[in-house]
């Protein structure tokens, strides 16, 4: 039996930084809880923006909550991700600073684009990549995961808990 390949998705900043910033968020359910479901594509553009977000001192100072740890548990996650870089950025969404996301999502050939902007889910979908929320990502996650027939160690998991 064949396994069925994990769907390739792309998370933009805002995202990332609400994960960051609360762990108990749906963001953060995404991006650390459920991070075995899909692949995450980043490029080095994406991973600066982020870092760069992140460490921001007036960012930091609004949000005490986004310590040294927490940057680094993200980062940690965004470089374990299917590292991408996008030969050209096309101008597709009205805001120019979302062009890095619809690029990265079209060379990597991800299924997915998460996002919370409307100048992103607006274009949904874009050359057959699904532009959606967070909470429809993670619905989208649970029913594969459901669909996914369990492994004879899973199985074996479950029955020893």
């Amino acid at each position: 039996m064949s396994e069925t390949p994990r769907p390739i998705a792309v998370i933009d900043t805002q995202l990332l930084l609400r994960a960051t910033l609360n762990a108990k968020s749906l963001p953060a359910r995404m991006l650390f809880q459920m991070r075995d479901a899909y692949l995450l594509a980043v490029s080095p553009d994406v991973r600066a923006e982020v870092q760069d977000v992140l460490t921001r001192p007036k960012i930091r100072t609004k949000f005490p909550q986004i310590t040294n740890e927490a940057v680094a548990r993200t980062l940690a996650v965004l470089d374990a991700g299917l590292q991408i870089t996008p030969e050209t950025v096309a101008a597709v969404s009205r805001d120019p600073k979302d062009d890095k996301f619809i690029a990265l999502a079209v060379e990597s050939k991800a299924t997915y684009l998460v996002s919370e902007d409307n100048d992103l889910l607006i274009l949904n979908p874009y050359q057959g990549i699904h532009i959606l929320n967070a909470l429809d990502f993670i619905r989208i996650l649970e029913k594969l995961a459901a669909a996914k027939p369990s492994t004879e160690s899973e199985d074996m998991q479950q029955d020893e808990q």
